[in-house]
Formats: structure tokens, sequence, C-alpha cells
């Protein structure tokens, strides 16, 4: 996978609001990561409002959405990275991030981030300059969404060696949501008033880097499975787990699972809080690599969003 969430790449999609209780139309997502997690990211920063109305309008007019903020690593150690080529894991240097996001017609999309690392010798060459993402994502249960979401190590000014955009190391997802069964609530929901939305999706790179051979390699395959636990306040988690067909395409930065909670606005005007984590976890019966995973490998972010 390309990238997890390079100080977390917000492409958070700032919504238009949602009819009967809020305002007009709604188109809510939040994006950061890497390849395969950016899918994660994606969906762990693309869900629906908490209270999700069958009335609620379509967007009727294009959408220019704006979003500024900082990122925080928990983890700040140089040694902590790991990464080849232009993949690997998140950056390990807190971030100023701003997102410009474009929607012509409801739930189509094109957004670009760009990155200012406050300490730019912790940079890496897997840590981009800017992350874009295009695509159809429609965050109604009971549809199908389209993908394409590119955090490998972009540059605005490449060196001799280096490309501007690494499109063929981006990760195409194609993914179906649907509200957890019924049959569930008992066992997951604390309140009738609280929603879950799931989503599968099916993941390929075409070209990927390993840590052993830093020659691209070609199609990387991989599925997910996330669930969005959110309640009426706007406070949410989200948890996604991967799997790959081909083990051997794994690497130490491409996780079992990722995980966010936080609190997020989707209107407007506001200021959203939020902990994500899209480093290289492992589940406890699997071997993880030294610096991949843990709670610290996650950072706060704090974000102010913007639409037109």
């Amino acid at each position: 996978m390309s990238r997890i969430a390079t100080p977390l790449p917000f492409h958070l999609k700032l919504p238009t609001l949602i009819s009967t209780r809020c305002g007009s139309s709604y188109v809510f997502a939040l994006l950061a990561g890497l390849p395969f997690s950016s899918a994660a990211q994606e969906w762990n920063k693309s869900s629906p409002p908490a209270t999700i109305s069958s009335t609620t309008e379509e967007q009727t007019k294009p959408q220019v959405k704006l979003r500024l903020g900082i990122d925080y690593p928990l983890r700040t150690n140089e040694n902590g990275d790991v990464g080849a080529g232009t993949q690997g894991e998140p950056a390990v240097s807190p971030t100023f991030q701003a997102e410009f996001r474009v929607e012509p017609v409801s739930y189509w999309f094109g957004s670009i981030a760009f990155y200012r690392y406050l300490y730019g010798d912790r940079q890496r060459p897997w840590n981009p300059d800017f992350t874009y993402t295009f695509g159809y994502d429609d965050w109604h249960p009971d549809t199908i969404s389209l993908v394409y979401g590119n955090y490998a190590g972009n540059r605005l000014r490449p060196a001799s060696s280096e490309t501007h955009a690494h499109f063929s190391e981006g990760t195409w997802s194609l993914g179906y949501k649907f509200r957890m069964p019924k049959a569930l609530d008992p066992i997951f929901k604390a309140d009738e008033k609280h929603e879950v939305i799931c989503i599968v999706n099916a993941h390929v790179t075409p070209r990927y880097t390993t840590l052993q051979d830093t020659s691209l390699q070609k199609y990387k395959r991989a599925l997910s499975l996330g669930c969005r636990y959110m309640l009426p306040s706007n406070l949410y988690a989200n948890l996604t787990v991967f799997y790959y067909p081909d083990h051997s395409q794994q690497q130490p930065w491409d996780p079992d699972f990722t995980y966010s909670f936080g609190y997020f606005d989707w209107r407007p005007g506001t200021i959203s809080v939020q902990y994500n984590n899209y480093s290289g976890n492992r589940f406890a019966w699997r071997n993880g690599n030294d610096g991949q995973g843990g709670f610290r490998a996650g950072s706060v972010s704090v974000f102010w969003s913007q639409s037109w």
C-alpha cells in the first residue's frame, strides 16, 4: 500500500447540510492515509451524518470546499518510520495541511491536499508534499463507490531522481456501504439513536514497492471491511480490518487493521478533533515489525472546514 496517512492526508469531504434537521444537502468524508488504508481513510473520513434522513436533498450545484488544520503524530522519534521508495509509514513530523475539494455534481469529487512539515529533516521520500483523490462516493447505505487515492511521495519540486505524481502507485477502491444488520444491534449498539454504517472494499494498487526491493512490483490486492459507530453528538469511532489474498504483498506499513475516533462536525465553518491510526498495526497473534503499529503510531488532528 502506498502510504497510510502521512500525517493523515486529509480528505474530508466537507459537507453541505443535511435536510430535515439541518439544511440543504450533505456530503461528508475525512480522508487520510495510505493506499489500501486510503480506503480506510477515505472511509474513516467519509461517512454519513449520525442521523440519516430519507428526505435528504441532493446537491444541485457545484461545491468548492476547503479544509485547514494541523496533524500531530504521537510518535516523533526519527527511527520509528519505515518505508521503501515512495511508499511507507506516516511521517513523524507535525504537519500543517490544506485540502481543496471540488464536487461538480452529487457524489462525484476531486481533491488535492498540501502538506507543510514542521521538521523538514524528518520528511522521508514516502512522505508527500501533496496527495490527491477523485471518484464517485455516495454516503447513503446500499450504494456503491469507486475512488482513486494517491498518498505516495509526490513532490511539488522533485529532485532529479524524483517525479511529481506517482499515478500508478495510487490505489483504486471499489466499495459497497450498508447499515449493520439489526440483529446485531443488541450486541454493538448502546442506544437505538446511535448509527452503525459499514463498507466492504476491494483495493488494487497497480504498482507498489517492497521493503526488500525498492523496484516496483505489480498489482497489490486487498479486501477490507470497515464500520463507523456514530452518535448524534458528532462523536464517532471507526474500525477497518484488511485481508491480503497474497500475503507476500503485505509490507510492514500495510495494516491488518486501522482505527480512529473523535469529534467530527460536517457543517461548514466548524472545527473537528480526531485521533487516527493508519500505521502497520498487527493482530495480537501475528508478529509485527519494530516501530510499526501501536497507539503511539497514530496522530491527533484539529481541522477547520468551509464550503461554498
